[in-house]
């Protein structure tokens, strides 16, 4: 039995990978920035931050060790709101999304 179930275990994702999510929030990018860093540092999560010179930016843990479906999170300022949009994000990910907005 243990045999038939090894191939199914392999192909079963560790962590299903959401599809395109996005919010908006009137809450501004450095708020926003810090509570989502901080819901990523309290849970040991890799991330990074690159800026964009009109405002926002995009978080991501791509290139981090152990990482195989890295997230975008792509915050982007709109004046009195930001547009924010998570490109293959986790459940976690996506939670942490939600508690910040």
């Amino acid at each position: 039995m243990l045999g038939l179930m090894l191939p199914l275990i392999a192909v079963l994702p560790a962590v299903p990978a959401l599809g395109a999510v996005q919010r908006t929030t009137a809450k501004g990018v450095e708020p926003f920035a810090q509570c989502f860093t901080q819901a990523q540092d309290r849970a040991s999560r890799p991330w990074s931050f690159v800026p964009k010179e009109s405002g926002g930016g995009t978080f991501s843990n791509a290139g981090a060790a152990g990482v195989s479906r890295p997230y975008f999170l792509e915050v982007a300022d709109r004046g009195a709101r930001r547009e924010i949009r998570l490109i293959a994000g986790t459940a976690f990910v996506q939670r942490a999304l939600d508690h910040c907005i």
